[in-house]
């Protein structure tokens, strides 16, 4: 078996190689966009959602103040009738 001793390069530019690399690099920016976008919107309704468990928590607050009044004035009725 006979071995070149040299490289050999061929100068050709093959069609199908620079189409397949251009879109390649399309999809890779089409996808990198579109996850910045899923990124950013995640990133609106993460903040939404902070916004409504503190309404909801101060809504909670606010219901348990009603009970303890109710129960204080329930417990206090009670010790007077004994």
């Amino acid at each position: 078996m006979s071995q070149p001793e040299h490289w050999q390069l061929k100068k050709e530019l093959n069609l199908a190689h620079v189409l397949t690399t251009i879109a390649l690099l399309v999809s890779g920016v089409v996808y990198v966009s579109d996850l910045d976008k899923r990124i950013s919107t995640n990133s609106q309704e993460l903040n939404h959602l902070k916004q409504i468990r503190n309404e909801d928590q101060k809504r909670i607050e606010k219901r348990l103040d009603s009970i303890d009044k109710k129960l204080d004035t329930l417990l206090s009725a009670k010790r007077v009738v004994q």
